[in-house]
């Protein structure tokens, strides 16, 4: 079997979509399917410019076996710029074909030798394949935690697939939720440790970012060991104005503080979420010391709007500090970040770092799921 990676060229469009046929036949998950054009819809290269995404196959004599996404992004690294790329959706016929179980540590090589700073989001947990992979090959790994604040306890119980995965806990939870003892029990987890900022602080919705980003950004960029150039070019690329994001800007004596960028999606079925209405803090940005009016003008912002729950991933501990000041209680997370060899020695030591990078859904593949 000789396999070569090449850039997706229209050409390989019929091949991509036997490709995915394929896995379809095999019974992979319906979202282990590979973009079937070859220009990307989001984030295209253009001009010049840094931030983009690029896609590339995995090739066996003109059949497609696998194929990947980089999505390349300037980032702060100990306040220095740097060329890092984000490796995503890598998908291999090895998933339903044993006889191509190689070709995923052959793109991961591939990238690796284009980018050797990269890194990995998501991936659903370090039980799965890829952050196995990873592993095995010496990227250092951490989970991005995750918290959620609870607006409406009846529906949230009756509702959160994530929690009503069996029989006994949806007896108990629809129990908790008709007797009241639900709602007071989250009630009081959720103010038991919050703090109100300081008083005086404005909050405003923007429909794009200007230069006041630019300067905020410039002045957050020593205080995290890792962070994505969030300035206002590439904040509105991520973030355009027609979408469905709403940006907030939160000023306190005529000074911006910081931004948010947040999501409200009625869900329908949702694996997790059932049919609640979530807010999402997608992104964020302050100085850590600001994190917490940041964090508490988005989740009110959110209750406003008239949501079931608000939930985030955030790296950075002053940011998670910020979340449980507010309000929020910290679950589970299958939000992994993983740094390739070259990258976490640039962020060494690791396993102290990784809380102090900020990193959040923004800077993966977009809250695609949310």
């Amino acid at each position: 079997m000789t396999i070569g990676i090449e850039p997706y060229r229209q050409e390989f469009i019929s091949a991509v979509k036997c490709f995915n046929a394929r896995l379809d036949g095999g019974g992979a998950p319906a979202e282990f399917r590979f973009p079937q054009h070859h220009l990307p819809e989001w984030l295209p290269r253009r001009n010049g410019e840094p931030l983009y995404q690029e896609y590339f196959l995995a090739l066996e004599n003109g059949a497609v076996r696998g194929g990947y996404i980089l999505k390349y992004q300037e980032f702060f690294v100990r306040g220095e710029l740097k060329n890092v790329a984000y490796y995503h959706l890598p998908l291999s016929e090895g998933i339903v074909n044993k006889a191509y179980a190689s070709v995923g540590a052959h793109m991961l090589r591939h990238a690796l030798k284009a980018q050797p700073l990269l890194f990995a989001l998501g991936m659903g947990g370090f039980d799965r394949p890829l952050p196995r992979m990873l592993k095995a090959m010496g990227w250092s790994m951490c989970a991005v935690p995750f918290y959620f604040q609870v607006n409406r306890p009846t529906r949230f119980l009756r509702e959160v697939h994530a929690l009503r995965n069996t029989a006994w806990r949806r007896c108990v939870l629809d129990l908790a939720a008709l007797t009241g003892t639900g709602w007071l029990g989250l009630t009081v987890l959720q103010v038991l440790h919050r703090q109100h900022p300081k008083a005086g602080t404005q909050v405003a919705t923007v429909d794009e970012f200007t230069g006041w980003a630019d300067d905020l950004v410039e002045n957050c960029r020593k205080r995290y060991v890792m962070l994505a150039r969030r300035d206002q070019k590439n904040l509105n690329l991520l973030y355009p104005r027609r979408s469905k994001f709403l940006r907030l800007r939160v000023s306190r004596a005529g000074k911006v503080l910081g931004w948010a960028v947040l999501l409200d999606t009625q869900m329908k079925d949702h694996r997790y979420f059932g049919n609640l209405r979530v807010g999402t803090i997608v992104d964020t940005l302050a100085l850590p010391e600001d994190a917490l009016p940041v964090i508490s003008a988005a989740s009110q912002f959110l209750q406003q709007r008239g949501t079931d729950m608000v939930v985030s991933n955030q790296s950075h501990e002053t940011w998670c500090a910020a979340l449980k000041s507010a309000g929020f209680l910290r679950g589970p997370s299958n939000f992994i970040f993983a740094a390739s060899q070259a990258l976490s020695g640039c962020l060494r030591p690791f396993a102290t770092n990784c809380t102090k990078i900020h990193f959040n859904r923004g800077d993966g593949d977009g809250p695609i799921n949310l």
